[in-house]
C-alpha cells in the first residue's frame, strides 16, 4: 500500500475505530493479524498485513481462519491490551504506521501497527522515524516521530525527485511508482500533481490497478492515474474512498479465492468455514433470545416484591432461588445469584433483555451477511464444476415424505418442520408413541420427551449419523413436545432429548421407554401458537 493512500484510509478510518473495545487478537499466519472489534454499525474485525511487499488494512465483516494454536506474541499482547477501548488515533503516514490509544480505567497504553516491523506490545520502543522514542502504559508516542499533517512532512522539489532515484530512502513517501510516474508526465504536469499531493486534500477518486490473467503480480492502489507507459497492461478500476482501494487489496491478499479474477473459487475447505461461521452466529443468537426470556423473569419478580414480606424476605434479601407465579397463576422458581439481592438480580436480567435485544439486530445483520455470501460460494462452486458442492445449511426435507413412509403417514401423527427445515414428528396416542419409536425412527433420530411424568414421543429426522441440529431446531423439538405433555399448562418444560438407538420402549407397556443415555436436557418456556406456527400438512 502506497503512503499516499495510507495518508487518506487513516482519514476514513477514524470513525469506524474509536470508541470501539478491542475483544480479541489473532494472528493467522506470520505477518498478518487480525482484531476483532466490540459489534457496531461498522465492520466488526481490522485485518492487517505488514509484508513488506503486501502491506494492507481493512474493516471487514469475517476474517481469515486461525490457527488452533496462538502465538507466545499474540498471548502477550492479548494479556495486555484486550477489553480497553480505543480512545484515540494517531497515524505516521510517511512510514505507514497506526497508533492506537487504548484506554482503561485511568491508564492508557499504545498498539502500534507497523508497515514495517508489525505489531509492537504497548510498552515497547515504537518502530518508527525516531529510535529513541518510547511508548509505556500512560504515555503517548512522542509526536515528533508521528508527522500526522502534510505540513510537517518535508516533501522534496520536482527536481530533486527526477534527479535522484533513490529519494525514497530519505522521504518513503516518495515511492518508486511516484518517482516513475513524475517521469513520465511532462514538467507541467508532474508539478500539478506534486502539488496536489502536497496539499493532503482527498482526491476525486483512487485507482486500482490489477495485472492481467495468470499473473502473480499484486494489485496496486494509488490516489492518482497511472500513466499509460507505467501501468502497461494492468486494468484499471477507479474507486470512489480510500478506504474501497484499500479493501480491493487486502480482499486479494487475505481471500485471494474469493477476490481474484481469473483464479479458482472457494472449494470444501472455505465452505465449512463458512458453515462454522454460520453455527457460531446460530448459537449467539440462542444467548441472545436467552437473555431477552430474562425479561419475563424479572417482570415476575418485579410483580411479587410487594408479596415479599409475607415470606420473611425483602428486596434486599439475597436467596438462591425465589417461588413467583406466572400469567396463569402457576407457580415457578426462580434461581438467582445469591451474591445480589432480588432487586438487582431483577434489575440485571433487565439490562441483560435489553443487552439481547440489541444484539439480535446484529446478528440479523450479520446474518444476512453470511448468507449472501454461502450463496455466492455455492453458485460459484456449481459453476466451476464442483459437483461435490452442497449447501452448508441443512437441506430441506422432502415433504412428500416418499413411498417408504406410506405406513408412518397413516399413523395418527402431528407433523411439523423446525425452522432450520427438520421434520419433527409427535404421536397423537400410545400407540402411535410406540411405533414412531421402534418402526420410523432412525437409529441417529432424535427422540424427545417430557421429564418426570407423561406426555407425547416426538421424532426428529436427520438425514444422516453425523448431521448438526441448529439449538433453535432442537428447542423448538422440545418445546412441541413439552406442549404434549404435563407441562403443558406450566408454561415452561423440562425436557430429555436423546438418540432413538439409546431409548428402549418397556415390553407390554405402549408409550413407556426406557433412556441408556441423554444426549441433552433442555429447559424450554412453552408458546402454544408454535405448534400453528411450525404445522405441516399430513
Amino acid at each position: 500500500m502506497e503512503a499516499l493512500l495510507f495518508r487518506h484510509v487513516m482519514d476514513e478510518i477514524h470513525p469506524m475505530l474509536v470508541g470501539r473495545r478491542l475483544e480479541r487478537i489473532y494472528a493467522p499466519r506470520p505477518g498478518w493479524w487480525t482484531f476483532r472489534l466490540q459489534p457496531s454499525d461498522h465492520p466488526r474485525f481490522l485485518l492487517f498485513s505488514h509484508h513488506p511487499s503486501a502491506v494492507a488494512l481493512m474493516p471487514a465483516s469475517e476474517a481469515p481462519r486461525n490457527p488452533d494454536q496462538p502465538s507466545s506474541q499474540v498471548m502477550r499482547l492479548r494479556k495486555l491490551v484486550l477489553g480497553r477501548r480505543i480512545q484515540e488515533l494517531r497515524s505516521d503516514w510517511v512510514h505507514r504506521c497506526l497508533h492506537l490509544g487504548l484506554d482503561h480505567g485511568e491508564s492508557r497504553v499504545w498498539l502500534s501497527l507497523d508497515a514495517r516491523h508489525g505489531v509492537s506490545s504497548p510498552n515497547a520502543r515504537p518502530r518508527g522515524s525516531h529510535p529513541s522514542t518510547t511508548i509505556s502504559p500512560g504515555l503517548a508516542p512522542d509526536d515528533a516521530s508521528l508527522e500526522m499533517h502534510s505540513t510537517q512532512v518535508i516533501w522534496p522539489s520536482w527536481e530533486e525527485i527526477r534527479s535522484n532515484p533513490d529519494i525514497w530512502q530519505t522521504h518513503p513517501h516518495i515511492s518508486p511508482l511516484l518517482r516513475r510516474t513524475l517521469d513520465a508526465l511532462s514538467e507541467e504536469q508532474g508539478r500539478a500533481l506534486l502539488d496536489n499531493l502536497r496539499s493532503g486534500l482527498p482526491p476525486g477518486a483512487y485507482y486500482l490497478y490489477r495485472a492481467v490473467a495468470q499473473s502473480r503480480k499484486p494489485p496496486i492502489a494509488t490516489p492518482w492515474p497511472l500513466p499509460d507507459r507505467v501501468r502497461h497492461n494492468q486494468v484499471e478500476q477507479v474507486c470512489s474512498s480510500a478506504l474501497e482501494a484499500s479493501r480491493h487489496l487486502a480482499e486479494e491478499l487475505f481471500f485471494p479465492r474469493q477476490s481474484a479474477p481469473g483464479t479458482s473459487l472457494p472449494n470444501a475447505q472455505e465452505r465449512k468455514r463458512l458453515a462454522r461461521l454460520r453455527r457460531n452466529l446460530e448459537a449467539d443468537e440462542q444467548r441472545l433470545r436467552g437473555y431477552v426470556r430474562l425479561a419475563d423473569h424479572a417482570e415476575m419478580v418485579r410483580h411479587h416484591l410487594y408479596q415479599l414480606p409475607l415470606q420473611q424476605m425483602s428486596p434486599r434479601s439475597k436467596v438462591e432461588s425465589l417461588t413467583v407465579t406466572d400469567a396463569r397463576e402457576h407457580p415457578i422458581e426462580l434461581r438467582l445469584d445469591p451474591r445480589m439481592t432480588i432487586l438487582e438480580n431483577m434489575q440485571r436480567w433487565f439490562r441483560l433483555a435489553e443487552k439481547g435485544r440489541r444484539g439480535l439486530d446484529h446478528v440479523q445483520h450479520h446474518r444476512e451477511s453470511l448468507e449472501k455470501k454461502l450463496l455466492e460460494v455455492e453458485d460459484a462452486a456449481f459453476s466451476n464444476g464442483e459437483r461435490d458442492a452442497r449447501p452448508t445449511h441443512p437441506p430441506k426435507p422432502n415433504l412428500r415424505l416418499g413411498s417408504r413412509n406410506r405406513k408412518e403417514r397413516s399413523l395418527p401423527l402431528h407433523r411439523f418442520l423446525s425452522s432450520d427445515g427438520f421434520v419433527l414428528l409427535r404421536g397423537k396416542n400410545q400407540k402411535a408413541n410406540h411405533q414412531l419409536l421402534t418402526k420410523f425412527a432412525s437409529p441417529f433420530d432424535f427422540w424427545f420427551h417430557a421429564a418426570d411424568g407423561p406426555g407425547a414421543h416426538l421424532i426428529l429426522k436427520r438425514d444422516a449419523p453425523n448431521q448438526d441440529v441448529p439449538d433453535r431446531s432442537l428447542e423448538q423439538a422440545a418445546a412441541l413436545a413439552g406442549l404434549a405433555s404435563h407441562f403443558a399448562a406450566a408454561g415452561q418444560a423440562t425436557i430429555i432429548c436423546a438418540q432413538v438407538k439409546h431409548v428402549r420402549p418397556v415390553k407390554g407397556t405402549p408409550g413407556m421407554a426406557t433412556v441408556d443415555s441423554v444426549f441433552k436436557t433442555l429447559h424450554v418456556p412453552l408458546d402454544p401458537e408454535l405448534e400453528h406456527k411450525l404445522r405441516i400438512a399430513s
